[in-house]
């Protein structure tokens, strides 16, 4: 059986179908969604990765994966960040928070340093203006 899709660009795909899966089809599948997953990446990004790779449709490794490999892995385990790179990440947020604290108060300052400068120049201009139309 041939498996026709018709891609974007008006061209035709023909892939073949393939009913039965190897051992290794089954790892490449594995193999991608797992490293797919460990980098923050979609499933079904990886789903489409595999396709390329397997020469399938994403559908049928999406349908592989579900119904057949996923209850082998544990993914839960690679969602979730352990303790200490949360505590990491939220060390680094709380830093970068002080250090724009910090650069605020260092700018409101600078501007109000600017604001007064800029009042005493207006009164020197107004005095002298003042100066000018007395002589």
């Amino acid at each position: 059986m041939h498996i026709v899709s018709k891609n974007g660009g008006g061209s035709l795909d023909e892939k073949k179908r393939k009913d039965s899966w190897t051992v290794e089809d089954d790892k490449v599948l594995a193999d991608t969604v797992l490293t797919f997953v460990r980098e923050g990446k979609t499933q079904l990004q990886a789903f489409v990765e595999a396709a390329t790779i397997l020469g399938r449709t994403r559908q049928a490794c999406g349908f592989r994966w579900n119904k057949t490999l996923r209850k082998q892995y544990n993914l839960q385990k690679l969602n979730r960040s352990k303790p200490n790179e949360v505590h990491g990440h939220l060390q680094q947020a709380m830093t970068s928070y002080d250090e724009m604290a910090q650069a605020y108060e260092r700018l409101k300052q600078d501007y109000e340093q600017l604001k007064a400068e800029n009042q005493k120049i207006k009164a020197w201009l107004a005095n002298g203006k003042e100066l000018l139309r007395v002589e």
